[in-house]
């Protein structure tokens, strides 16, 4: 599984995903639901940082955000499946491709 997530990872920075966009996808995918505060100690990154990429994983549909109350209300986030994700891009990267199309016609 490790494997497989590397290689996603290597895909979205491909697809021109910034690095620690990808680090964050494989590492919910790898863990399952995490806090911003897990997730940047994971990677040794700000708090800070990982909201702001967070919120816009999340405006993309790549990572889907919870309400947790469990003693504390805050939040927690995990990765969408790749399967779905890798769709999402595929259909995005065509549109764009036939908008450019027209564009040039």
């Amino acid at each position: 599984m490790r494997n497989v997530i590397l290689d996603i990872e290597k895909v979205l920075e491909k697809l021109r995903f910034k690095p620690s966009d990808a680090k964050i996808y494989s590492l919910l995918l790898e863990k399952g639901e995490m806090r911003v505060s897990e997730i940047a100690k994971e990677l040794d990154l700000s708090a800070r940082f990982v909201r702001d990429r967070l919120k816009d994983l999340s405006q993309k549909g790549i990572v889907k955000r919870e309400m947790v109350k469990k003693g504390w209300i805050g939040y927690v986030y995990r990765a969408e499946n790749p399967i779905n994700v890798l769709r999402k891009l595929k259909s995005r990267m065509i549109e764009e491709i036939e908008n450019l199309e027209k564009m040039l016609e």
